[in-house]
């Protein structure tokens, strides 16, 4: 039988495409049955996740969702591993199963922990080859992409923020949230009184966020909202840091901490994850997420995308 998480990617790689709506219903019929102590929350970090891990793409504008294609690609200096992302349909699962019972790779199902309050996520598939050439052929027999390493060709093309698209004045006694960069949090705003990042709810009960930046009111993402007020109000807010690894030869790879609050952007977190193929660690005392085997250049560029600083990690 099937795990939850695997079980939940089963699915929506089998449906292919839909709405958002219908997608989270299905997630908390799951929950019911197999995850009973989750929390409100947990569909909406599950996706997160799963576009993270190249499973899925999502028009958060739109509310739709698509499953991603079978991608291989290694990973950044991690000595002969490979991670397997995108839809896995029952035949591509048959497939899969053949193709490493021929004995040509092997392949590992390594879970990432979630707490309770989580749905759980699909296990990630690392591979590991020998040379580039027979898994790029592997890749091929299997059905899936190949691309040398997502995380290296991804982190070279992070585009700087930008508020680009305009819009409307939020319609007066309409209700209105401010993002407190210090609370990290949405809290009620009669009106807008400054320049930051704001969410309303349109007349057809979409949420939105938008930025107010000298009288001007942009659309945005909350993840790119966040980073766009503080990039606007030039604080070293040290909400990224970077500890390289102690292992003699790997002193330029290391984790990227993320502090709660203030979440990477969909590309972004998805170019720190495809370094190890695994979601983010959860340090609730320390209130961050770790990203593990990110190259400091990548978290540089990661870091200058968004107009920050990268810190030194404490921990």
């Amino acid at each position: 039988m099937l795990e939850p998480g695997d079980l939940l990617l089963r699915w929506v790689s089998e449906r292919g495409t839909g709405v958002l709506s219908d997608v989270k219903q299905g997630m908390w019929w799951l929950a019911s049955t197999r995850c009973p102590d989750v929390e409100p929350g947990a569909p909406g970090r599950w996706l997160r996740d799963a576009v993270s891990l190249g499973h899925m793409d999502i028009d958060w504008r739109n509310r739709r969702w698509s499953t991603a294609p079978p991608v291989l690609t290694r990973l950044p200096r991690a000595r002969g591993l490979a991670v397997l992302s995108g839809s896995r349909t029952a035949a591509f699962d048959e497939k899969l199963s053949q193709a490493v019972a021929d004995g040509l790779v092997e392949l590992f199902r390594v879970p990432s922990a979630r707490p309770p309050r989580d749905i759980p996520l699909p296990a990630s598939l690392i591979v590991q080859f020998d040379d580039e050439t027979g898994l790029m052929q592997w890749a091929a027999e299997l059905g899936a992409e190949y691309t040398s390493c997502f995380a290296l060709q991804g982190a070279a093309l992070l585009p700087p923020l930008a508020l680009e698209v305009r819009s409307s004045t939020p319609e007066f006694g309409q209700p209105l949230e401010q993002y407190h960069l210090d609370h990290r949090e949405y809290q009620p705003a009669s009106r807008p009184l400054r320049d930051g990042l704001y969410r309303l709810k349109q007349r057809e009960g979409k949420r939105v966020c938008q930025v107010l930046r000298n009288g001007e009111w942009y659309e945005t993402s909350h993840e790119e909202g966040v980073y766009s007020v503080l990039e606007s109000q030039n604080m070293n807010a040290d909400v990224l840091r970077w500890l390289p690894e102690k292992e003699c030869g790997r002193e330029r790879f290391g984790t990227l901490y993320v502090d709660w609050g203030y979440p990477l952007p969909d590309l972004h977190r998805r170019v720190a994850v495809m370094c190890s193929g695994l979601a983010p660690r959860i340090n609730a005392h320390a209130e961050n997420l770790a990203y593990d085997n990110v190259p400091m250049a990548v978290a540089e560029k990661i870091a200058h995308s968004l107009g920050q600083h990268l810190g030194e990690n404490d921990e």
